[in-house]
């Protein structure tokens, strides 16, 4: 303690500053302390001391550094941004034989060295509001047109139409492609006849292929998907058959083993006789031979009814088949159009309703003098079979006289014995116009309709959004159906 007094008066006498200012000064009135601050308690409130300077902060060497940085002045030059000189390329830079990375095909534009500032566009009132007003007469305009046409279908004013001609509207080819109209400059197929500069094309033709875009049917985008069994061949079908029943026997060994099953009696047989009874079918053979006989018959009738309790009843078959038909219809709704010379006669129209029935298949058959056309919607098992019933398995030609038309006198015609028939030298046949998925039914049930007109066939199809199917098959001749028929 003695040696730090003596430190700090030896620092007080070397320091000329320190000894002319008086240790402790003089007070006088003017030179009070100040009051120390109070909290509301009574109590001295050290922070309010700490920011007055009564108790000193501590320095450390983030405090010194921050305000070191605080003095220290801010240079002019990174207060003023300097402003960006667009120079001009080079030219060694765009010349591809000096510059191998410039690639001239690719068009990039170099920025001009200057720039010029884009001045304020305003929108002027009511731009918006008249294209929206726009916007809503257009809208009236096509309601007031389908209600206008709605009313003339009612009152039965529409007008027959050439269904080769009219109702399939096709649009007009464009003048010239997409894809060539890069190559042609006056955007015409006549500049094909004049010389085209191969070498001015270049960049356009590469090597790239473009491929549309593959789009998914409706049915698949949410639908489950089908997980295929693995195919076993009969080698492999038998071995697991093998392993199967083994497997059994060994549960079953083990259960009489235990207890818990009773075993079961020698299977004797009259080949196995001797061996399995011995001594008991020497002495009285004759009586050995009828009781194995009685075994053997006791054994075919358990099996046979064993199996008979196994077979389905008729009414459990049947559901089991509408169950299937069921399951087959939820992985998709497939439709499939035929058009047929003649489908008039009994035979062949018991054969398209029945069968259409038996599949749970809905759709609708439109017989009109100059078309007949069958439409069926289904699952895919039933549109397959459907479609082996009419393009294979009827013979449309086999048309034979009715049994009753014998019979009814007034039926009966003597220059056309039998109605049904086509005319001499025309052959019958039905051809499949289209096939494919569509994303719900349009028929409930399965119907039979006879129109002598094609405008009322083509609007009892309209019903039910359907017509197209009737403008494909009169669109199509018999020539261009027969090229395109699939093999069943």
């Amino acid at each position: 303690m003695k040696k730090k007094i003596a430190e700090a008066k030896n620092k007080i006498s070397t320091n000329p500053v320190l000894a002319r200012t008086p240790l402790f000064p003089s007070r006088t009135a003017d030179t009070k302390p100040p009051p120390l601050p109070v909290d509301e308690s009574g109590t001295l409130d050290l922070k309010a001391m700490m920011d007055k300077g009564f108790i000193p902060r501590r320095e450390t060497a983030l405090s010194k550094a921050t305000q070191r940085a605080k003095k220290a002045p801010i240079p002019a030059a990174a207060d003023e941004k300097k402003p960006i000189k667009i120079e001009d390329v080079p030219s060694d830079f765009t010349d591809p034989t000096k510059n191998p990375y410039f690639d001239p095909s690719m068009g990039v534009k170099i920025a001009p060295a200057t720039r010029r500032s884009r001045q304020l566009k305003f929108i002027q009132p009511g731009k918006y509001v008249d294209i929206a007003n726009q916007e809503r007469k257009t809208a009236q305009l096509e309601q007031l047109k389908q209600m206008i046409s709605a009313n003339v279908r009612k009152a039965g004013m529409q007008v027959e139409l050439d269904v080769s001609d009219k109702v399939i509207k096709r649009e007009a080819p464009p003048t010239v492609e997409w894809w060539d109209a890069p190559f042609l400059e006056n955007k015409t197929y006549d500049d094909l006849n004049a010389n085209i500069n191969t070498d001015k094309y270049e960049s356009l033709v590469t090597v790239y292929v473009h491929h549309p875009i593959p789009i998914k049917p409706p049915s698949e985008i949410n639908a489950v998907p089908i997980v295929k069994s693995v195919m076993l061949t009969t080698k492999e079908l038998k071995k697991l058959r093998r392993q199967r029943r083994a497997e059994a026997q060994k549960d079953k060994r083990d259960k009489i083993r235990l207890g818990l099953l009773e075993p079961d009696a020698p299977k004797v047989k009259i080949s196995n006789l001797m061996k399995v009874l011995g001594d008991e079918a020497i002495q009285d053979p004759t009586k050995v031979e009828a009781r194995v006989r009685k075994e053997m018959e006791l054994r075919q009738r358990n099996h046979e009814k064993a199996n008979e309790q196994r077979k389905l009843t008729p009414e459990e078959r049947r559901a089991k088949i509408m169950g299937k038909i069921k399951e087959d219809q939820k992985v998709s709704n497939e439709v499939a159009v035929f058009k047929i010379g003649t489908c008039s006669h009994p035979k062949l129209r018991y054969k398209i309703e029945v069968n259409a029935q038996q599949h749970q298949l809905t759709g609708i058959v439109i017989v009109n003098p100059k078309c007949n056309i069958v439409i069926v919607e289904g699952g895919p098992k039933g549109i397959k079979a459907y479609k082996k019933l009419m393009l294979r398995r009827i013979d449309w030609n086999d048309n034979p006289p009715p049994k009753n038309l014998a019979e009814d006198e007034s039926a009966m015609d003597v220059d056309q014995p039998n109605p049904y028939e086509l005319p001499e030298g025309k052959e019958n046949r039905c051809f499949l116009v289209w096939t494919g998925q569509v994303k719900s039914k349009s028929f409930k049930k399965f119907t039979w309709r006879t129109f002598e007109s094609e405008k009322m066939a083509r609007e009892e199809l309209g019903k039910w959004n359907v017509e197209h199917y009737w403008d494909a098959a009169i669109a199509a001749s018999d020539e261009e159906l027969a090229a395109r028929q699939p093999e069943l």
